[in-house]
């Protein structure tokens, strides 16, 4: 599932990369202001829809971790997109800086490349545990 947002939004910001290139004179400081208004208003759209799932938050994550996570994303893409940070909030979540490196391939579409290395010795149903 990561994967395929990931490659959404690499998608999504391939097409404003290119209409950027070939209409230079639609990305002014008017587009630069409500694409940072959007971000903004998600930023709270998604918060308020963790606290409808999630109440006061979960063990390792509450309302101001997540605050903070939506807010460091927001300025990421703010970033990609030429325009300056807007919050300057830290990522809380230390193992979400892992998922865009991790190889994700479908089972389906993945060739077999790594095997595992038989344990050697001898296995018997009779033991005791």
């Amino acid at each position: 599932m990561f994967r395929d947002e990931s490659m959404h939004m690499d998608f999504a910001f391939q097409v404003v990369d290119t209409v950027r290139a070939e209409e230079p004179d639609l990305w002014d400081d008017e587009m630069s202001a409500q694409v940072t208004a959007m971000l903004e208003e998600a930023v709270e759209a998604e918060l308020q829809f963790a606290q409808d799932l999630c109440g006061d938050g979960l063990p390792g994550m509450n309302t101001d971790s997540m605050r903070q996570y939506l807010e460091c994303v927001a300025d990421q893409r703010l970033n990609r997109l030429g325009l300056p940070a807007r919050y300057g909030s830290e990522n809380p979540f230390g193992f979400m800086e892992l998922q865009g490196v991790q190889e994700l391939t479908n089972f389906f579409e993945r060739r077999v490349s790594a095997y595992q290395v038989a344990v050697e010795g001898s296995v018997s149903f009779d033991d005791d545990f």
